[in-house]
């Protein structure tokens, strides 16, 4: 797979397990909830990577990638709700969040994707880089 399609594949993917998210949530599923949430926001900095050329595997290269862009965007609130979605994704295993609790990173985590997805520029978006 190119980085082009890696890159559609990552955001359909961070879309789609947030919709996940949301589902889990209505179950009262905080657990997978939590994990969907985590999946949804690892996938957006997945496809921000995909967008320059990179492909990223490892959760620890994912939690690197995050602190780079961190840097390179000068915008600390992109490690924070990392390490936010990654107490979420601990939580799985641990199963120990109330979904009232799983509930209060939403917001956070839907701005980051968004924002994440954001910084993809819209012809790589749209394919047109092949």
């Amino acid at each position: 797979m190119n980085h082009t399609e890696l890159l559609e594949k990552y955001k359909a993917q961070s879309i789609h397990y947030f919709e996940n998210a949301l589902n889990a949530i209505q179950a009262g599923d905080a657990g997978k909830a939590g994990e969907f949430l985590w999946g949804s926001l690892a996938e957006a900095i997945k496809a921000v990577a995909a967008s320059k050329g990179a492909e990223l595997k490892a959760h620890w290269e994912i939690s690197d990638y995050a602190r780079r862009l961190a840097r390179e965007t000068e915008d600390d609130s992109i490690l924070s709700v990392y390490r936010d979605a990654s107490y979420l994704h601990s939580n799985y295993y641990e199963a120990g969040l109330t979904i009232e609790e799983v509930q209060t990173y939403v917001d956070r985590i839907r701005a980051m994707v968004v924002k994440l997805l954001s910084y993809i520029p819209e012809e790589k978006s749209e394919g047109k880089d092949k």
